[in-house]
């Protein structure tokens, strides 16, 4: 009888011990990305234009710690508006202290401040990651000095890493 109760014990544990390995390579992350802008506007006729925009700044996690924290961004978009309203397509590379790299294709929601996007690549401690983001991109203060803009960008990310950190 004390057989089968260490055997049991030893199986319970090795199927916790496995779901909580499996659980840390699983991450949820809510974070605020802040940064200056800088776009290129071009006018195609009265009612349309297109403009390309890179924006440099960091990622705060809403914890203030994890490997997503103050991790550096930069964001390159092709945005196109007329007076249906302004659609965008590009890329955001989050890069670590390190250097490790994930780096998301990213696309806006038709008349909408909200936008999507998934990891297209990833390196060092970061690779072999799948995962998601949602975003919304909130009012930003005014940029300094003149020319350039400031973005405020809420971002929620679903992560999926090929070994946990």
């Amino acid at each position: 009888m004390k057989g089968i109760s260490i055997g049991i014990v030893c199986i319970a544990l090795i199927f916790a011990l496995g779901g909580q390995v499996s659980a840390q390579g699983q991450i949820t992350t809510t974070g605020t990305n802040y940064g200056a802008s800088t776009m290129t506007f071009s006018p195609m006729d009265q009612d349309h234009w297109v403009a390309e925009v890179e924006q440099l700044g960091v990622r705060v996690d809403d914890t203030g710690k994890g490997p997503f924290h103050l991790l550096s961004t930069d964001i390159k978009m092709i945005m196109y508006g007329e007076k249906a309203g302004v659609q965008y397509y590009g890329y955001e590379t989050h890069v670590d202290k390190d250097g490790d790299k994930i780096i998301w294709e990213i696309w806006g929601l038709p008349n909408s401040n909200k936008g999507k996007g998934k990891i297209i690549a990833s390196t060092g401690k970061f690779a072999g990651a799948e995962g998601t983001v949602d975003f919304e991109l909130l009012n930003p203060p005014k940029g300094f000095p003149e020319g350039t803009t400031r973005t405020v960008c809420r971002e929620y990310m679903k992560i999926v890493l090929k070994a946990p950190l």
